[in-house]
């Protein structure tokens, strides 16, 4: 009986760490940043090239917008893997709308009024 109930709990123990490894938010799965840990050359690789498949409505909202189709890059307002921010703040749209902002309310996020990547108002 003693047995059965040691192998039963070793089998749920590796069973239950098979599942936290497998899961999205597992430890290692993600860097400092929040996103995936990449390898040097996936580095530099466009950020386009993944989320077409990894994230393809925001790719397809992103592809028909006006940044879209002046095409500008995610990193111009995401940053670069090393330094991503999922949520750009309102320093890194003023880089290329800084007389747009001054008409905006300062206590506002863009987002706020704005679609993050169809950047029509909402």
């Amino acid at each position: 009986m003693k047995r059965q109930m040691f192998v039963t709990c070793c089998v749920m123990v590796f069973l239950a760490m098979m599942v936290w490894g497998a899961s999205p938010g597992a430890a290692g799965d993600k860097s400092v940043n929040g996103h995936p840990e990449l390898s040097e050359e996936e580095m530099y690789v466009a950020c386009a090239d993944c989320h077409q498949e990894a994230t393809p409505d925001v790719y397809k909202e992103w592809y028909g917008s006006a940044h879209g189709i002046a095409m500008v890059k995610c990193y111009q307002c995401h940053g670069t893997f090393e330094t991503f921010r999922l949520t750009p703040s309102r320093e890194d749209c003023a880089v290329c709308h800084a007389k747009m902002l001054e008409k905006c309310p300062k206590d506002k996020d863009c987002w706020k009024c704005h679609s993050p990547h169809a950047f029509k108002t909402r």
